[in-house]
């Protein structure tokens, strides 16, 4: 039950504070470097895809330790650092290897992937832990 608890929180946090910055921060630098490249309508699915898969991996690496061990800072500390490398790999790779990638989308990208990642790391474990 505590791991559903912990599932379930993390995942509304992370999607109600994604949605309000890739509204207002990520969207328009991505559209100012690569907006024809944008899928319209966006494809929901692999979006759906993604946010489930990148949360069990977060409960898996950082959440569930750090639930066991009732520590919600080593969930914040944890989460920034896979956020970093996650989203890092995304952006760095992009980077290397796409012409009109910007270094701006990738520090923008990077920073908020791992800030990100440890709020709602820590966040999900406050929940966890008061409900469950």
């Amino acid at each position: 039950m505590k791991i559903l608890v912990l599932y379930l929180a993390t995942a509304v946090i992370f999607l109600a504070i994604d949605v309000i910055g890739l509204r207002h921060l990520i969207r328009p630098v991505f559209e100012r470097h690569i907006g024809h490249l944008f899928a319209d309508p966006m494809r929901m699915v692999p979006a759906a895809l993604f946010y489930l898969g990148y949360i069990a991996g977060l409960l898996w690496f950082v959440s569930v330790p750090a639930l066991r061990a009732d520590d919600p800072t080593a969930a914040l500390i944890g989460g920034v650092l896979l956020g970093l490398l996650a989203y890092g790999t995304y952006e760095l790779t992009n980077y290397a290897t796409l012409r009109d990638w910007s270094i701006e989308q990738v520090a923008l990208d990077m920073i908020w992937g791992g800030l990100l990642t440890g709020v709602s790391a820590w966040a999900g474990v406050i929940v966890a832990r008061m409900i469950a």
